[in-house]
């Protein structure tokens, strides 16, 4: 009970009041008349300092120099203590009111200050008794005057001095003494925590939110500096959980692939990552729903509509190639609620470009494979139907009738080998049979496997080993590295008219990796093609009008074997002059296809 303020304050005001005044009786009274009065005359001096007397003399060159005065004076009317009982007028040298603080234009009586200031003094007078006390200051610039006149009805005074009347008259002489100890022991029990409870909430408006204060007592300003610093605490834990929240946030979307962005109700742009405006290339100070929607060619989608779907607007596979690029997006636009209701926008732009091509490659490899399959079925059907239905076939046409069905047979099946070797590429699933075996010799074998063929084709097909009589040892696959080298020279001379070079040249490269370039002066590779001649099922649209026909797997499986043994491969052509393929491995490869 004892620790309580209120407590602690009564008790204190209720010795204050039975022990001050006493001994001053009616000292005190006129000192605190005469307090009051130079109170009032100190307060309109400071008030009138020589900047607002400056001013006031400035404003008289005003056309409505009055209202001019009145409201530099109600700027300033903490200063003066104006309120309901101390008001002012502004008067005219004949004492006329022009303006005043109520806008009480009515007339006034014609005090002796007034008549003073009207005869260019400035005077305070009080008389005693009477029911005011006023102060009239003359201001005068070059030929316009007027007169500042301010006016108390001292009702805080008398009211203030009955009181005092009364409390003197129920105090004692020693009450004196008590208030003035008591008021030191108040002062200091409820001051030092307000002062240090202002300075807490100060330094808390300023964002020192790890600031705490000391608890001197038990009492209610005890439990308030405790209560504040809880406060404090957890102010800052939740702004640490919304800050982490907001850094987790911002993470996540700049780590996102698809471009993100958050819109307002109007449009306007409340969060984004960088992936959007490196995508649609916008500037992302002037990013709003309409640069995105004009972008994305779908300016038909406004804030109304996304706000009013029930589930998110969703295009897909919008198509924004250019002339040199593909370019395949998913949009999607949702609405979300933020602040009270208010409905933003929520746009998530994916890249699809990969998926788009690859649906593109797969829809164009199922036309292949099935233009090539139908091609050597059709010529087994149509033999198989001739030797059914002609009993009476000559054997020897009845063998060629086989034959075609053979030969378009092991087309097929070296069609569905390459499938296969793909899928097992893909799946892990290749088994690779490394082994030590002499480069060399395989090349030179492969070259003159297909020396053949360039033969018959009118080509000419040279092979140079540039490492010399050392032995090459090669440490990998010798089935598939041969199945790669058949590819590459096969490729030359299927693409090299009659009359054509094919050149072959083996040599050692870095000391520990060998080098095979095939070179050509075949019909060359366009430049727009050379970047997808590794893509699956991609066929250069020049060799389809050929007879070389192909499924576009070849260039795939090649790469994906030399990719595995750690190896190198690279194309150069130019459409016309021919193409130059280079072939680099190490000489002990390292298998990067796990096996399965």
């Amino acid at each position: 009970m004892y620790r309580s303020l209120n407590i602690k304050l009564v008790l204190t005001f209720v010795v204050l009041i039975l022990s001050v005044m006493t001994a001053v009786g009616v000292f005190l009274i006129n000192s605190v008349f005469a307090f009051y009065v130079d109170d009032f005359i100190s307060q309109i001096e400071q008030a009138y300092s020589s900047s607002i007397e400056k001013r006031m003399k400035e404003n008289l060159l005003s056309d409505s120099f009055a209202e001019a005065q009145k409201e530099l004076l109600l700027a300033y009317a903490g200063d003066f203590g104006f309120d309901g009982n101390r008001i002012f007028h502004i008067l005219d040298s004949d004492g006329n009111i022009l303006s005043s603080f109520e806008n009480d234009r009515n007339s006034i009586t014609k005090t002796a200050n007034i008549l003073a200031a009207m005869n260019g003094k400035t005077s305070c007078k009080q008389v005693l008794g009477s029911d005011y006390m006023d102060y009239a200051i003359y201001i005068e610039n070059g030929q316009n005057r007027c007169i500042l006149y301010v006016k108390d009805n001292l009702v805080r005074m008398h009211r203030l001095s009955g009181m005092l009347f009364n409390i003197i008259m129920q105090s004692v002489m020693i009450g004196l003494a008590l208030a003035i100890l008591l008021s030191f022991v108040l002062a200091n029990a409820i001051t030092k925590p307000i002062l240090s409870l202002t300075k807490g909430t100060i330094k808390i408006a300023e964002g020192e939110y790890t600031h705490r204060l000391k608890a001197y007592s038990k009492d209610e300003i005890g439990v308030l500096t405790k209560n504040f610093n809880s406060m404090a605490q957890v102010i800052e834990n939740t702004l640490m959980a919304v800050s982490g929240e907001r850094e987790k946030l911002k993470t996540i979307l700049d780590c996102l692939e698809d471009g993100v962005c958050a819109f307002d109700e109007d449009g306007n742009i409340l969060h984004t990552n960088p992936q959007i405006v490196k995508m649609l290339n916008l500037s992302e100070s002037d990013l709003k729903l309409a640069d995105i929607t004009a972008k994305l060619n779908c300016e038909n989608v406004t804030c109304g509509i996304i706000r009013v779907l029930e589930r998110p607007l969703i295009i897909t596979e919008q198509n924004l190639s250019s002339d040199k690029v593909d370019f395949y997006v998913d949009i999607s636009f949702s609405s979300f609620s933020y602040d009270n209701k208010k409905k933003g926008i929520v746009a998530v732009v994916r890249d699809v470009t990969e998926r788009s091509i690859m649906e593109k490659s797969r829809r164009e490899f199922i036309a292949n494979v099935s233009h090539e399959l139908r091609t050597p079925l059709t010529s087994v059907k149509g033999a198989a139907e001739a030797i059914y239905t002609d009993d009476e076939m000559p054997d020897e046409i009845r063998k060629r009738f086989l034959s075609i069905v053979l030969g378009e047979s092991d087309r097929m099946t070296h069609i569905v080998k390459d499938l296969l070797v793909l899928s097992r590429l893909d799946n892990r699933r290749m088994q690779w049979k490394l082994s030590s075996f002499d480069v060399c010799a395989s090349l030179g074998n492969a070259v003159e496997a297909l020396s053949i063929v360039a033969n018959q084709s009118n080509l000419e097909m040279s092979f140079e080993n540039l490492v010399g009589d050392e032995k090459c040892e090669l440490f990998a696959d010798k089935e598939r590295i041969e199945q790669v080298f058949t590819n590459i020279i096969g490729n030359s001379v299927k693409y090299t008219p009659s009359g054509g070079r094919i050149s072959v040249v083996i040599q050692k490269n870095d000391g520990d990796k060998v080098q095979i370039t095939v070179t050509d002066n075949g019909i060359g590779i366009p430049e727009k093609d050379l970047p997808h001649l590794f893509e699956r099922f991609y066929r250069v649209e020049k060799s389809r009008n050929t007879d070389a026909g192909g499924t576009g797997l070849g260039l795939s499986i090649a790469k994906e074997i030399i990719d595995a043994h750690g190896g190198k491969i690279i194309i150069t052509s130019t459409e016309g002059k021919g193409t130059q393929t280079t072939l680099i491995l190490p000489m002990k490869a390292e298998i990067l296809i796990d096996e399965q």
